[in-house]
């Protein structure tokens, strides 16, 4: 199990440490220090562990983060705070009970994770709530899948209905009884009755069959996104528009895929498990999924990471919290 791991801080050294030699067991995004930057991670990428790794810090920065301290409680992220002793002491003067775990300087990588992995074992036998997360997450992503076989089966079974209801209200108009023949005038006593062909015959109007309509197609996007409220506000907002699928992981998308088609996909960028290039990358090496149409979406600003999207040339990249405009925008440009 990886945790899931937001590091902020000057202390490039370190943050490179979680990159490249934690990367086993921490799956980690990188934020600035500004604080409507950490909040909209902390929201987007809800992270297990928040870490803050100093180096000559402003104390305006290390302040904020009585703030933040707010925000994590309620979501139970622990603050990890790392750094040398005097930097460690002047953080916990002016944050005041923020810090879960201070590690001070000297450490390795190798002691560091240790310490880390250790202070989140001790973490989870303490609260149950934790011990079951995982749990808690097959659970969803079971219930996910269901969901998206029953809206499926829906979405397969609506045509067929109004097939039926059209070939029922056919037959019920040709079943109409026409109205009986008039009967000829008999003729009045001492007149000769009027030869039978000159009986001018009512004509007969024939019910017409309803013309056969048939339904409008509307394009398909299947939306993948690990956080229920994106999947959910995303949905609501283009339902008007578009046929709506969602799943919650690329393990769940590619099961989607296999039963049937979409014209488009909407695709987070950072997911547990998979992460979208990953899930993208599986899609075009699958003669079955390698044509369909990509929009990254996604908080991760890093010029790095979207140069590394890029070159995986999607349909289109856009960045968190998603402009619904500019959204449809897009997503009319591709398929209308």
């Amino acid at each position: 199990m990886k945790y899931k791991t937001l590091v902020t801080g000057k202390n490039a050294t370190v943050i490179d440490d979680f990159f490249i030699q934690m990367d086993d067991h921490f799956e980690v995004v990188s934020t600035s220090l500004r604080f409507n930057d950490i909040v909209r991670h902390l929201k987007y990428f809800s992270p297990d562990i928040f870490v803050y790794c100093l180096s000559n810090e402003s104390r305006e920065n290390i302040a904020q983060m009585v703030n933040i301290r707010n925000g994590l409680l309620r979501a139970r992220i622990p603050v990890i705070v790392i750094g040398a002793g005097e930097e460690c002491d002047d953080f916990e003067r002016i944050a005041v009970n923020v810090a879960d775990l201070v590690l001070v300087k000297p450490f390795t990588a190798a002691s560091l994770q240790e310490d880390i992995l250790q202070f989140m074992k001790e973490r989870e036998e303490e609260s149950p709530v934790s011990a079951v997360s995982a749990v808690t997450e097959k659970i969803h992503e079971k219930v996910q899948e269901k969901i998206q076989e029953k809206e499926e089966i829906l979405q397969e079974k609506v045509p067929v209905i109004k097939e039926k209801i059209k070939e029922k209200a056919k037959e019920i108009v040709e079943r109409k009884p026409q109205a009986p023949e008039p009967k000829p005038v008999p003729p009045k006593t001492g007149l000769k009755a009027p030869a039978q062909d000159a009986v001018a015959e009512p004509a007969q109007k024939e019910s017409a069959p309803a013309p056969e309509q048939t339904a409008e197609t509307r394009p398909h996007i299947l939306v993948v996104d690990d956080a229920p409220l994106m999947l959910k506000m995303l949905k609501q907002h283009l339902h008007a528009h578009y046929d709506v699928a969602t799943a919650v992981s690329g393990k769940i998308a590619m099961k989607f895929l296999e039963r049937r088609k979409t014209d488009l996909i909407l695709l987070d960028y950072e997911m547990p498990g998979e992460t979208g290039p990953e899930v993208l990358a599986k899609l075009r090496a699958n003669d079955a999924t390698k044509d369909i149409p990509v929009v990254f979406l996604t908080g991760v600003s890093e010029r790095e990471k979207i140069q590394e999207a890029l070159e995986m040339r999607p349909q289109g990249y856009l960045l968190k919290p998603i402009d619904h405009e500019k959204l449809l925008d897009t997503i009319k440009k591709i398929v209308g």
